[in-house]
């Protein structure tokens, strides 16, 4: 597909702010170059993994996906987030929402009304290049992967005495229970919590997503993923308890 339409279709995205066209990144081969000669991308990563430091009152890391929608809290994904998130009255300020991004690894929450210049990253899904006719080499997507996971390594390992708990709430599996390549967060998460050695709960389990395709049908899953209300739920709960067990 013609990249000028699909930079049109990126721009109807962003619903606050302006996207920057160096970061519509429709290909694998697209963002292994961000990652490594953007500058804004650059010094992003290294921000994150060397000097960021968190807000000190947040105890529960919680790994939530990028949306389509920028910001990303004028989102259904985030709308839905932030209401959960609510229900648990002042232990809302221990949880520390962190944004897994292609191509920024991380990005906390204290920077979601911060940011006015916006990417669309979609070149890492194969799915999403086959669709619009995008050259899709896997090395590419491995090595951007590797970058990424990198980053995110470095971060939880210089935060390992500030959070209690870590947990990744994303897509984990197919709704056919599958795990495959287009699971890039999982994929990040994975190699992240291997490299620094600290462990990252992966949720929600397959057996979550069994009962949701069970009682709902694979488009739950499939079309709401984690902002389904099953799944927010689910999410509430485990908060729920892991907050009374701090």
């Amino acid at each position: 597909m013609n990249r000028e339409i699909l930079y049109e279709i990126s721009k109807r995205k962003v619903v606050r702010g302006r996207l920057d066209p160096e970061l519509c990144l429709y290909n694998p081969e697209e963002v292994y170059k961000a990652l490594i000669h953007n500058e804004r991308v650059k010094n992003w990563l290294k921000w994150i993994a060397y000097r960021y430091i968190p807000p000190k009152e947040k105890k529960i890391l919680l790994l939530y996906p990028c949306s389509t929608i920028k910001p990303y809290t004028e989102s259904r994904l985030y709308k839905v987030l932030f209401r959960t998130l609510g229900k648990l009255g002042s232990h809302r300020n221990l949880i520390h929402v962190v944004t897994i991004s292609e191509p920024f690894a991380l990005v906390p929450e204290e920077y979601y009304i911060k940011w006015n210049i916006w990417y669309d990253c979609p070149g890492l899904f194969k799915w999403w290049c086959s669709k619009h006719k995008q050259r899709y080499v896997k090395k590419y997507v491995d090595k951007s992967i590797e970058i990424l996971s990198k980053t995110i390594a470095k971060y939880l390992l210089r935060t390992r005495d500030q959070y209690l708990f870590r947990m990744a709430f994303i897509r984990t599996c197919s709704s056919t229970l599958k795990i495959n390549s287009d699971h890039t967060h999982r994929r990040m998460i994975e190699l992240a919590s291997l490299e620094s050695d600290i462990n990252v709960d992966l949720m929600p389990p397959e057996s979550f997503v069994k009962e949701l395709v069970a009682v709902r049908g694979r488009l739950s899953w499939d079309f709401y993923g984690v902002a389904h209300p099953m799944a927010q739920e689910y999410l509430y709960c485990l908060l729920s308890n892991i907050i009374k067990n701090l």
